[in-house]
């Protein structure tokens, strides 16, 4: 079995520079770095993790709790977080609630036996006593938990108020405002806020309506269609991205003829409403700017700087697709 000092003579560097490069510590050059890792693939050298870990107090994982990781939004920040965490040498734990707190709980029970460095929080259904009596670094994501935690998120203010202003240009009569939001902690909550402020102001009928988010994303469709049914007056639907794709597949399945009939705005900017046809309008959110905030915030605050403000990405705007004129 090949040691230290084999990696080091194959790499042609000190044993010192071997350790430095393994614990990502001062400086060293690409060159030196892509050498010292070319020579721990070919002997296959397993370094011993958990004693450097131990001797660093630290385990190198993050755990990352979300409502439901199959939600396209949640996939795709996921996957920003994750990489970015690896980068860093730091390998992410991914907890699923499905918005349950019993599941939420058995979570943090975990952490409390398991060593984590840090939590992302993406939802959040207990009281904030019960993480910060975890004694661990947290950063949330669109989620206010407490105050000495910080909250990372889009300016929906913004988002919410281009929303709108697509819609009336679009002389639409009787507009669905569809939140998935159901907490005042949450400041995604402002974007349907906004929109459906702005709408009412200008004289535009405007639902709002609250999706049963406890339904699996599976059984959306089913859910849409009961909304085509309640309110066949409406001619235009603002809501996220994953929302509309259903209510796009609704209004095609009733002849009904879009953008002329119909017309959508969706919000967050994922994989599914780039991919949509016809071609989704959408408010597109910064959501690798977004995992990449979360995650060098909360780095800095397992090194020991005591961050808890609120950090606003304002990086939101509009892209016009086929659903709207």
């Amino acid at each position: 079995m090949a040691n230290i000092k084999d990696v080091a003579k194959l790499a042609g560097v000190s044993v010192t520079t071997v350790s430095r490069v393994l614990n990502n510590k001062g400086y060293i050059s690409q060159d030196t770095y892509e050498s010292v890792y070319r020579a721990i693939d070919q002997l296959d050298y397993v370094p011993n993790q958990i004693a450097r870990n131990l001797f660093k107090q630290k385990s190198y994982y993050i755990s990352l709790i979300v409502p439901d990781s199959s939600h396209p939004f949640w996939a795709e920040i996921t996957k920003y977080i994750e990489r970015k965490l690896y980068k860093h040498h730091y390998k992410l734990f991914l907890c699923n609630t499905g918005d349950t707190e019993d599941k939420e709980r058995d979570y943090i029970k975990m952490m409390r036996e398991n060593m984590v460095d840090g939590i992302i929080l993406g939802t959040h259904m207990l009281a904030e006593t019960e993480y910060q009596n975890l004694d661990l670094p947290i950063v949330a994501l669109d989620y206010r938990v407490a105050e000495d935690i910080p909250t990372i998120y889009s300016d929906h203010n913004k988002g919410g108020l281009l929303a709108a202003g697509e819609i009336l240009k679009n002389d639409c009569k009787c507009v669905l405002n569809v939140t998935a939001v159901v907490t005042d902690k949450s400041p995604s909550i402002n974007r349907h806020r906004v929109f459906s402020e702005t709408l009412k102001k200008n004289g535009v009928k405007c639902i709002d309506y609250t999706w049963d988010t406890k339904q699996k994303t599976e059984d959306y469709y089913q859910q849409m269609n009961e909304l085509f049914d309640k309110y066949p007056e409406m001619d235009a639907m603002f809501s996220e991205d994953l929302i509309i794709m259903n209510a796009l597949k609704c209004a095609g399945e009733r002849g009904m003829h879009i953008p002329d009939e119909f017309k959508t705005v969706g919000y967050d900017g994922t994989l599914i409403a780039k991919m949509s046809y016809p071609s989704m309008t959408y408010i597109s959110q910064p959501i690798k700017e977004l995992a990449d905030t979360l995650v060098d915030v909360l780095l800095k605050k397992i090194n020991g700087a005591k961050l808890s403000e609120d950090i606003v990405l304002e990086d939101v705007c509009l892209v016009k697709g086929q659903t709207t004129e």
